[in-house]
């Protein structure tokens, strides 16, 4: 039976790490946490142009140094090494590192997802060290993968249940209103340091069996994450179909009606002109207020009237191509009594090259 690291201990020795010095963790959490907040919601109001990017830029920037000021401390409370949040800029000096390593993580893990997310979590699994890492041994990107790859070889099982029991300790934790989050994130964090580091330097004689009841319930929670990811997936992929529709639906019916509006306002143009106008621009604002647009292209409907101002059209295309593609109103003929004939509707199968 092949012989890994204790999960048991590794949360044991996370929490006695906590307890030397609680308050010192909880503020860095809380603090590091409420700076990534600020520093998200003004990347989050600042949407459009050259500050939008520039803020999301930062704000990445920022998230970055946050990220590996914490694992820096978190090291140095493990080792029982003096430290201080002003060490949240120690490690500046990687950070180009670090910030190629997360992108190349990225990639690496959403591709292994498309591909049936089960190769995503083994790449998720293989290559949870990186960072560590890169702060720790100061490794660059590519030796830091290769690394974290060979430590992780032959205890991916044992480190899948490691960390799906993680996961459900801050799920309790944040049952009590999010509170036990304060103490559950920093334990687990040295917890995973604590796994770190005996991977390093394997401990044989101190080393525990991966018992086939750990594989079983590592199996169970892949098959709950991939199970839960396909019901996601095939919930979001029905709501954009559905939305997609019900939206389209709409939007037609919103044509129709700015139709049947742009034919009111012409008719009571005639009634006053005795002709059609000879632009929609001429019924605003006297006749109507602002001129409809199509919903999607934003750009007018096509309006047409005869030579002479007698009658007119005005048309467009619709997403719901059952009746045709192409929806009509008319107004009247030179003569008739606008006022107690209502215009023609028509639906046509005629393609639209402008809107």
């Amino acid at each position: 039976m092949h012989t890994s690291f204790s999960v048991k201990e590794a949360i044991r020795i996370g929490w006695e790490h906590f307890k030397k010095r609680p308050f010192f963790l909880i503020g860095l959490f809380v603090m590091t946490t409420i700076i990534s907040a600020l520093t998200g919601g003004v990347a989050d109001s600042v949407t459009t142009g050259i500050a939008g990017g520039v803020t999301n830029i930062l704000d990445y920037a920022i998230q970055i140094i946050l990220s590996m000021g914490i694992t820096f401390i978190l090291f140095r409370v493990y080792d029982e090494v003096e430290t201080g949040y002003a060490d949240l800029f120690k490690p500046l000096h990687l950070f180009w590192s670090y910030l190629v390593a997360g992108v190349l993580l990225s990639v690496v893990v959403v591709l292994g997802f498309v591909l049936f997310i089960i190769p995503g979590i083994i790449a998720s699994i293989a290559l949870m060290f990186v960072a560590y890492l890169i702060i720790d041994r100061e490794l660059g990107p590519i030796g830091a993968i290769k690394e974290s790859m060979r430590i992780t070889k032959g205890h991916r099982w044992n480190l899948l249940f490691f960390t799906l029991v993680l996961i459900m300790l801050n799920i309790a934790g944040a049952l009590f209103f999010g509170v036990g989050l304060l103490v559950t994130v920093p334990v687990s964090a040295l917890a995973t340091i604590h796994v770190y580091r005996w991977l390093l330097e394997p401990d044989t004689d101190g080393g525990v069996a991966v018992s086939l009841l750990s594989k079983i319930i590592s199996t169970l929670g892949v098959l709950c994450i991939v199970g839960g990811s396909l019901i996601v997936l095939f919930i979001v992929l029905g709501g954009v179909r559905s939305d997609t529709t019900i939206t389209a639906a709409f939007r037609d019916t919103q044509r129709r009606a700015d139709l049947v509006l742009i034919r009111d306002a012409a008719n009571n143009y005639f009634n006053t002109n005795n002709i059609f106008p000879a632009t929609l621009e001429t019924l605003s604002p006297e006749y109507v207020a602002t001129i409809p647009l199509d919903p999607i292209s934003f750009a007018p409907y096509v309006y047409t009237v005869s030579n002479v101002g007698t009658s007119f059209s005005v048309c467009a295309s619709l997403e719901d191509t059952t009746n045709g593609n192409l929806y009509c109103e008319s107004g009247h003929p030179f003569g008739t009594d606008v006022s107690t004939t209502s215009a023609t509707s028509t639906e046509q199968n005629v393609e639209v090259w402008q809107l």
